[in-house]
């Protein structure tokens, strides 16, 4: 079967909340500011996200759209899965664009069918930015086809992006020991609050940097912002995506 999401937008305004369901620090506290307001969607530039282009580059990889669509479809590997929609991919283009600087350094946590690698490399305003993405093995070629055979205004070349298969706490803890960080990290998948999924993902982040990730079990998940070591942080909106899993990373005691 193929796993569905499903997302409503956060309130306008929403209570100064801390995330109790971390058991852990991160570093920083993670703390939940506001929703999304009704407001443009506006690129590192100050001007507005080139919707109508991103909307059509979207639909070369399957997905849906329009932002007022909000229907996830699903994706061609054998895995399953489905590609986010368009409704959530743009407020998360609109808090990364300002960090995807001339040769910025990009990982994208399940990749899947590569459209939000392509989201990224045609939203940033910058030359030289590089995308590294993890995901299951069988999703590698997919996603790979997909992203050569954009065109029209975002045409990709193969200097731009890696895709890996296997696992990505496996790429995370290696990057850990190797000192390796990124300017902005991207998951389109849930962590699990009771593991330490979170920690090695964030802890990829530079400290100058921006992540947009997804938090908590179904039913009770987040869509997250954060940015410039804990500076900024927004609850972009309430989501249900499917889990990340790995063996890497179980389930924490609770008497931890």
């Amino acid at each position: 079967s193929v796993a569905r999401e499903t997302h409503t937008m956060a309130p306008a305004a929403m209570s100064f909340v801390r995330l109790h369901a971390l058991r852990r620090p991160l570093g920083f506290a993670l703390l939940g500011l506001c929703g999304l307001g009704q407001k443009p969607f506006l690129s590192a530039a100050g001007g507005a996200l080139p919707l109508d282009e991103l909307s059509a580059l979207h639909q070369k990889f399957g997905g849906d759209a329009s932002v007022w669509a909000n229907q996830p479809m699903p994706q061609r590997a054998r895995s399953g899965g489905t590609i986010s929609a368009l409704s959530v991919q743009i407020p998360a283009l609109e808090r990364l664009a300002p960090y995807l600087r001339p040769g910025a350094s990009v990982f994208d946590l399940g990749f899947g069918s590569g459209v939000m690698t392509a989201m990224l490399l045609a939203a940033a305003p910058s030359s030289g930015v590089r995308v590294i993405g993890v995901d299951l093995e069988d999703k590698v070629k997919v996603a790979t086809e997909n992203m050569l055979k954009t065109s029209g205004p975002f045409r990709f070349q193969r200097e731009q992006f890696e895709f890996l298969g296997g696992d990505a706490f496996h790429c995370l803890q290696r990057w850990k020991d190797e000192g390796k960080t990124f300017d902005v990290v991207y998951s389109g998948c849930s962590f699990d609050p009771d593991t330490q999924q979170l920690a090695l993902f964030l802890g990829r982040l530079k400290p100058t940097g921006a992540a947009v990730f997804n938090l908590g079990n179904p039913g009770k998940q987040g869509m997250y912002f954060v940015a410039d070591g804990g500076k900024k942080c927004e609850l972009l909106m309430r989501v249900n995506f499917m889990m990340a899993e790995s063996p890497l990373t179980p389930p924490a005691s609770d008497s931890v």
